[in-house]
């Protein structure tokens, strides 16, 4: 028993102090074996963690769908934040933004030079123009009217020319992108809302300057919940994808279902994290401690750790096995 071993470690605390240095290092692994003894005994011993009416529930926290922290991803001095603690964004709405005075500019002189084709029509112009001129010479020079210098200065004019409207079209090209380019640019200096949710937190105001990817915002979803609860091995390994859950905060009751179950088991524990999705408007809050009721399941855990029954294969999401 636990109040024969602490004897026994009393017993040998007294034979180290009566027997001097050379047999303190025993005592002490002794001591060590006893207490390890003693823990192993009594994690073996503990019960699962059991809700009323004697089904399995684990203790949880519930968490929004989607959390994340925004920020700005250049330095720069903070122009506006439209939006305050509470309000509901749509997905792709400007949330705040950085001075971008300089970047407007030059979006506007990129927006100048990539919707003007002014070059490439100038350089298909002369090319018409040296075309004619090349026929020219080479009927003159039928006719003894002009040289074969002449026609091949007026044929290499017309190979030039041609080059000229292929560089005058990568040219625009590369105009197109450097548009594309400011307004990146200009882009960079606003924070939209990656997905339709609440502003949970604002961390600055208007007016200062601030760092590179600084918190600026939190945006949380909440429509749904997810909770991430770490159910014992003999449990998960009944479990499939779809099943359901009841989760309980309080007085509030819920319905859940388990979105999926982890292939990592944690050895110090005995458990696999398993996660279930709730209902936002099911009245529980993000951040609530919950419980989760497996009910269908004690029955089956019981038996099995009565009888010495191995366990089933774990059904992983999208089949059994991994």
């Amino acid at each position: 028993s636990s109040l024969e071993g602490w004897a026994f470690v009393m017993r040998l605390i007294g034979s180290t102090m009566r027997t001097g240095d050379g047999w303190r290092l025993p005592a002490l692994a002794g001591l060590v074996g006893v207490l390890a003894v003693s823990i192993t005994a009594g994690a073996a011993a503990r019960p699962l963690p059991a809700a009323a009416g004697g089904a399995v529930g684990v203790s949880a926290v519930a968490q929004p769908w989607r959390d994340v922290n925004l920020s700005f991803s250049r330095a720069g001095r903070i122009e506006k934040i439209m939006v305050h603690r509470g309000d509901v964004v749509a997905k792709g709405q400007v949330l705040a933004r950085q001075a971008d005075q300089q970047q407007l500019l030059q979006e506007q002189m990129a927006a100048v030079a990539a919707n003007s084709t002014v070059r490439i029509d100038a350089a298909k112009a002369q090319l018409a123009q040296d075309a004619v001129d090349l026929k020219k010479k080479q009927w003159a020079a039928a006719r003894h009217a002009a040289t074969d210098f002449e026609v091949e200065q007026a044929t290499l004019k017309v190979t030039i020319d041609k080059l000229t409207v292929e560089l005058a079209e990568v040219r625009h090209q590369r105009d197109v992108l450097g548009l594309q380019a400011a307004k990146l640019a200009v882009e960079r200096r606003q924070i939209r809302a990656p997905f339709a949710g609440v502003i949970e937190d604002r961390y600055v105001d208007a007016g200062g300057a601030i760092a590179p990817f600084k918190k600026v915002l939190r945006l949380v979803s909440v429509g749904r919940l997810r909770i991430i609860a770490p159910v014992p091995l003999a449990i998960a390994h009944e479990l499939h994808t779809g099943d359901v859950a009841e989760v309980i905060a309080g007085s509030v009751h819920a319905r859940g279902t388990i979105l999926w179950i982890g292939r990592v088991a944690d050895a110090a524990s005995g458990t696999v994290t398993v996660g279930i999705k709730v209902d936002g408007h099911s009245g529980i809050v993000a951040g609530e401690q919950v419980m989760v009721q497996l009910t269908h399941l004690q029955q089956a855990w019981h038996s099995g750790r009565a009888e010495g029954v191995g366990r089933p294969a774990m059904a992983w999401a999208g089949g059994h096995g991994p």
